[in-house]
């Protein structure tokens, strides 16, 4: 259906006279009154008495006006909503936690979606999990993705795109390297390497700690290079997680907490009031890719 026809109909509502909404649409008589005629034509129907050139709805009309306003607002706020997406550039932080080891595939995945979706622009910037955070919530940045665990941050809206148990990571010179399997106790007076504040990125466990009375001494970092150096060098436990990457590639020894029940949400973050047609689109894309790859 032509949304023209509607306008021109819902025109001729107001107006209730053929030329006076001529006049408002800047179209002819003639060309108003072929609009109605081929609107009725497609609806088979009548929309207007015509009784000396005085005209009054039919009680299809009636009908057809109620949802031809419907559907002009709901066509105008498309139109609205398009516009906006239209040369927007999203400045996108990507936590330094998850490349190159955690998450290899998500710059690829982000260029697939901005070949797919050219109208939108992303501006992607590696940043510490809590300096993501921080640009977010202070508008520097219009969305991040980084790992954390469950937390509602007050003005920051988390989504989570896929989830993925906690593990710990150590050197084989660990003596963490002769067990089997770990119980949260066994953290007590560790050394332990984490990617942002483990209060904001992986507040279930920290709270957990706490409540235990198990004491752990935090390191956050910002590189792999550095965490690395850390464990070979200064015996540093790394907080990670048991991820399907990391069985390809060489990492020291990876063990999950007996009885885990934390884990990590790979998470889009933005402002909470923040409401962009774009962020969901790049959720929805990489939920699937995700769900794609690992099921």
């Amino acid at each position: 259906m032509d949304i023209f026809k509607l306008k021109a109909f819902l025109a001729c509502c107001e107006e209730m006279n053929f030329t006076k909404a001529a006049e408002k649409l800047f179209i002819s008589r003639q060309g108003l009154r072929q609009k109605i005629s081929s609107l009725e034509e497609e609806l088979n129907t009548t929309l207007f008495n015509n009784w000396r050139n005085r005209i009054s709805l039919t009680t299809s009309g009636e009908l057809v006006r109620k949802y031809a306003e419907e559907l002009v607002d709901t066509y105008e706020t498309m139109v609205l909503e398009v516009n906006k997406i239209q040369g927007q550039t999203l400045k996108f932080g990507l936590s330094c936690s998850l490349l190159p080891f955690a998450t290899p595939e998500l710059p690829s995945y982000l260029e697939e979606f901005g070949a797919a979706n050219p109208e939108v622009s992303l501006e992607p910037v590696s940043l510490p999990s809590d300096q993501c955070v921080e640009k977010v919530l202070a508008g520097e940045l219009t969305a991040a993705v980084l790992a954390m665990m469950d937390n509602q941050i007050p003005g920051l809206l988390t989504e989570s795109i896929f989830q993925f148990p906690f593990g710990v990571t150590f050197s084989e010179s660990h003596g963490f390297s002769a067990k089997e399997h770990l119980d949260l106790k066994d953290l007590a007076g560790e050394k332990c390497l984490v990617w942002g504040a483990p209060h904001v990125i992986m507040k279930p466990l920290y709270d957990k700690l706490h409540q235990e009375g198990i004491e752990v001494d935090f390191k956050i970092v910002t590189s792999a290079k550095t965490a690395f150096y850390l464990m070979e060098n200064e015996n540093y436990l790394m907080f990670e997680y048991a991820y399907p990457n990391t069985k390809h590639i060489q990492v020291e020894r990876n063990l999950p907490l007996a009885d885990n029940s934390f884990d990590w949400n790979l998470t889009l973050i933005s402002q909470e009031q923040e409401s962009l047609p774009p962020l969901t689109f790049l959720k929805d894309f990489l939920i699937t890719k995700y769900e794609d790859k690992f099921f």
